[in-house]
């Protein structure tokens, strides 16, 4: 089941993150045709383009640690014998499970706490609680890669992420 799941949430992050992608480079390029062209400006422009790519950063965090390209101290691991390497790698990967815990945790409570103050972003004017829902989310989808990543080291597998999938032709 957990896999099934990895799939839904690697397709929600690749549609959000390549529309949020696309998003803030369209209103981009309208704002400079907009101010440039038309002299008018586009007030909720700036702001649009700061939530995209804040929220971009947020859902990237659990692609991060799928491809396993967060920071980590890979000489640690070369000095380190293979039982030692496998126990680091899990006391990692836990220690990244409790922060994406504490995402969710925190984030939950700033989500709800910003929601019932009913503050609203300043151009936009939409609840600032839908903007900071990110959080958590990207928290839960940290915590589904975490534990992928312990399956396989408690399972007595070395993880290997996935190849990027990019094409090149």
């Amino acid at each position: 089941m957990i896999v099934w799941l990895n799939r839904i949430v690697d397709r929600i992050e690749s549609v959000l993150v390549t529309g949020l992608v696309l998003v803030a480079t369209l209103v981009a390029i309208l704002q400079v045709i907009a101010r440039y062209v038309f002299n008018h400006s586009l007030f909720w422009s700036e702001e649009l383009i700061l939530y995209s790519l804040i929220t971009m950063s947020f859902l990237t965090m659990g692609m991060g640690v799928r491809y396993a390209s967060h920071i980590s101290v890979e000489a640690v691991y070369a000095f380190a014998g293979p039982r030692t390497g496998k126990i680091l790698q899990i006391g990692a990967a836990c220690l990244g499970l409790v922060f994406a815990a504490m995402l969710v945790w925190y984030g939950g409570k700033l989500v709800l706490n910003t929601s019932r103050m009913g503050q609203l972003s300043p151009a936009m004017r939409i609840p600032v609680g839908y903007i900071y829902a990110v959080i958590p989310s990207a928290g839960l989808f940290m915590m589904l890669r975490y534990l992928l990543v312990l399956r396989d080291l408690v399972g007595g597998r070395l993880y290997e992420p996935p190849q990027a999938d990019i094409k090149t032709s």
